[in-house]
């Protein structure tokens, strides 16, 4: 009977040891981008091509308060060939809620070969590898959907 009790006590202890829900609370933000400026960089030979950037910025809020800029930057790293209708592109995207507190957000989304913009209603995940103030060591992910407006919406999943 004690040696039941140890291995359902162990058992336990494992499940909850590893499961990553009980390792890290999470914190959900929710935040609402404005249509963004866009600026296109080609480089290299006319048109779409490998190393092509796209840069933008435009206004965020969220709940609360939550008011500041989001400013990034997407490289083309694989263009849309043949029966490849999409292009990848990897980013860094900079989150800036003022007095010194923002996120940094980095990752691979996929587009539709020639968008500038992401397709409307399909959600792309990239991971937020830090931050500062508020959101110091910031760690987690985010979901970014496009609307039909040309807005966007942000879920950041962060955990602690």
């Amino acid at each position: 009977m004690r040696i039941l009790a140890i291995a359902a006590s162990l058992a336990t202890l494992a499940v909850s040891c590893f499961s990553v829900e009980a390792m890290a609370a999470k914190r959900t933000i929710k935040l609402h981008q404005d249509k963004p400026q866009l600026v296109q960089i080609f480089l290299g030979k006319e048109g779409a091509s490998h190393g092509d950037m796209l840069a933008f910025e435009a206004a965020v809020s969220g709940e609360g308060s939550i008011k500041g800029t989001m400013q990034g930057m997407l490289m083309t790293v694989s263009i849309a060939e043949g029966a490849d209708s999409f292009e990848d592109r990897t980013g860094q995207i900079y989150f800036d809620f003022g007095g010194a507190n923002s996120l940094v957000v980095a990752g691979h989304s996929v587009y539709k070969g020639g968008s500038q913009e992401m397709e409307p209603g399909v959600g792309q995940v990239r991971a937020v590898i830090g931050g500062t103030g508020d959101y110091i060591g910031a760690a987690g992910q985010i979901t970014t959907t496009r609307n039909d407006d040309g807005s966007y919406d942000h879920v950041v999943e962060l955990i602690d």
